[in-house]
Order: C-alpha cells, then sequence, then structure tokens
C-alpha cells in the first residue's frame, strides 16, 4: 500500500504541481522582462498576450484541482482558478513596478483573471469530449 501511495505523490509531483510551478516560473520570468519584443519573435499586443499566457495558467491550475479533489462541482474549481489566477496576476503586476519599462495595470490584471478563466474553460471542455 505504502509503495502505491509513494507512486501516486510522485505522479501528484511531476504531472501535475510541477507543470504548474514550472509555468508560474515563466510568467514571473516574463514579467520581469524590460523589454518583452527581446523574447518574442511576434508582437503580440499586450491584453492578448495577458490574456493568452494566463489561460495556460488556468488550464494547469483546473488540471491540478481536478486531480486532487475529482469529485467536486466544476463551479467550485473554476471560482478557485479564477480567484487564483486574479491574484497571481495582481502580484505579476506588482512585480512589474520594479521592471524598468513596466508599469502596474489594472486591465492587464483583469486580461490574466479572464485567461485563467478561459484555460479553465477550455481544459472542462476537453474533458467532457474525453468522456463521450
Amino acid at each position: 500500500m505504502a509503495v502505491l501511495e509513494n507512486m501516486k505523490q510522485k505522479r501528484f509531483v511531476w504531472f501535475y504541481l510541477a507543470p504548474l510551478l514550472f509555468y508560474c516560473l515563466l510568467i514571473f520570468f516574463l514579467s520581469g522582462q524590460s523589454d518583452l519584443d527581446s523574447v518574442s519573435p511576434v508582437a503580440i499586443p499586450d491584453k492578448i498576450a495577458h490574456l493568452v499566457e494566463y489561460s495556460g495558467f488556468g488550464f494547469l491550475l483546473m488540471r491540478l484541482l481536478r486531480y486532487l479533489e475529482p469529485e467536486a462541482e466544476f463551479v467550485k474549481h473554476l471560482i478557485w482558478v479564477l480567484s487564483i489566477a486574479l491574484l497571481y496576476g495582481l502580484s505579476d503586476e506588482f512585480h512589474q513596478l520594479y521592471v524598468p519599462n513596466r508599469e502596474f495595470s489594472w486591465m492587464d490584471m483583469l486580461a490574466d483573471g479572464a485567461g485563467g478563466y478561459f484555460g479553465a474553460r477550455i481544459w472542462m471542455i476537453l474533458m467532457e469530449k474525453k468522456k463521450l
């Protein structure tokens, strides 16, 4: 029984927790760049970039939450994802206050929350299609 629990723990860490944490580090890294043109080969409008970036965050977070609590209502997890995406977006915006050529933006934070929501919904839709 202990071996099974250990395998489940390793699966949790490597397949669910680690991807989310690495993604958070990627967001933090990108947020710390004063010149985003040097990081991205394609010019993407700011709000679209936030929406897409946090869609990945919402997708991975919903995936993690559903693994931890598979029987819970989707709405409960959707509220958690939206809340956490907004809070992480807020911390991201505060981080940008200390980065040259970057600034705090409430609209960016709202785009982060919307991206988190869309990513979570995409995960939910894919799981529904998988059941069919």
